[in-house]
């Protein structure tokens, strides 16, 4: 199966360095309800190790000298897209960059989702130049020799197995409006406009400032997020696994299946057809997962045997907080739980059981020494 597949599969399916940071602090209590969350019993099946006390030290170098703050000034330009206006180039060429408004149309009509404003596009290669998106066959070609300010059209047909059934196997026009031509942005040739368009800042020292005080927080962020990562890994190289409960390596190889599926809106019956599309068989597919989710697992046991020695409680409002993290814009807690489980009720005793691991890993951080590098 193609590898990033699988790795898309398995970043979805555990959700504890990702999901809630240093949110959820350690609570104590008895800890019956917390392993009925998990559904077995972790001493049976861990050794504990030295957890309380590890010494790692950071990897990275975090720096926020003005050098530093120029270079993430860079960064963030080219996360803007990378790209400004060009005065000197007026005539689209076959290997131009190019801003445009366009507009999709079939018979005359436009389209839902055919059209947007100011966007940028790779003529060359076909595709968003900012996001890398490619675009269907033939999209750009109206372009080139286009002057600035003029409006082209470029005849496409959908490829028959679109998602749209409206427009599989159709033939299309989408009319562009030219409205510059690009040059590849940098922090020498941006202009107040561009500031003031993607950051909200009026002039360069006020970009600094902008730069300054985001790379600040990006650094915390990825200095918080390598120590939990450098505990977690030291915890677990600390401890031992004897065994896995019975059954629960191909429970979680299920449920990650499941979540893939119902994330990309594949059926049970159309399974066996995505994994040949790929090249692979369900056998194949279960192999190449299971180390992943026994991976996931033993973090799973170490870190519920952690919270159950702590007897750090599972707790509904913390809980409820956790989810809202997870859950996007215009979605809800049942939407999140029925994609991490094979129904709502197995996905919430999952994030359930999450939940807790981070609460003992958030234990373990707040009693490690973290030394910078």
């Amino acid at each position: 199966m193609n590898k990033k597949v699988i790795a898309v599969l398995i970043a979805g399916s555990f959700v504890l360095a990702a999901g809630c940071g240093n949110q959820t602090k350690t609570s104590s209590g008895n800890a019956s309800k917390a392993e009925s969350v998990a559904g077995y019993n972790a001493s049976d099946y861990v050794t504990l190790g030295n957890y309380k006390g590890v010494t790692v030290t950071l990897t990275k170098t975090y720096k926020e000298d003005d050098a530093a703050v120029k270079d993430y000034e860079e960064t963030l330009i080219t996360n803007a897209g990378g790209y400004t206006k060009d005065d000197s180039q007026t005539t689209v060429r076959k290997d131009s960059i190019v801003n445009v408004d366009y507009k999709g149309m079939k018979d005359g009509v436009a389209f839902d989702n055919g059209s947007a404003e100011d966007v940028t596009i790779d003529v060359a290669n076909n595709q968003d130049a900012s996001s890398g998106t490619s675009y269907i066959d033939g999209f750009t070609d109206g372009l080139v020799g286009a002057k600035v300010g003029d409006t082209v059209d470029s005849k496409v047909t959908f490829p028959d197995d679109y998602q749209s059934t409206d427009l599989a196997g159709q033939e299309v026009t989408f009319e562009f409006k030219v409205n510059y031509i690009c040059k590849k942005a940098s922090l020498d040739s941006v202009d107040t406009d561009f500031l003031k368009k993607n950051f909200n800042v009026d002039s360069k020292d006020a970009f600094f400032d902008y730069a300054k005080k985001k790379l600040k927080e990006s650094n915390e962020s990825d200095k918080e997020s390598e120590a939990r990562q450098l505990v977690m890994d030291a915890v677990e190289k600390n401890s031992k696994v004897k065994k896995f409960p019975k059954g629960l390596i191909n429970e979680r190889m299920e449920n990650l299946k499941d979540q893939y599926m119902s994330q990309n809106g594949i059926t049970k019956e159309q399974w066996s057809a995505f994994l040949k599309q790929y090249g692979t068989t369900e056998e194949k597919f279960n192999k190449s997962i299971r180390s992943a989710v026994e991976k996931n697992v033993t973090t799973e046991l170490v870190f519920t045997a952690i919270a159950d020695k702590e007897n750090i409680k599972f707790d509904e409002s913390g809980f409820d907080s956790y989810i809202k993290t997870l859950t996007p814009s215009g979605s809800t807690a049942d939407d999140v739980y029925e994609s991490y489980g094979s129904s709502k009720a197995s996905g919430r005793k999952y994030l359930q059981m999450i939940y807790r691991v981070n609460k003992a890993l958030d234990f373990c951080v707040d009693n490690a020494t973290v030394n910078e590098k």
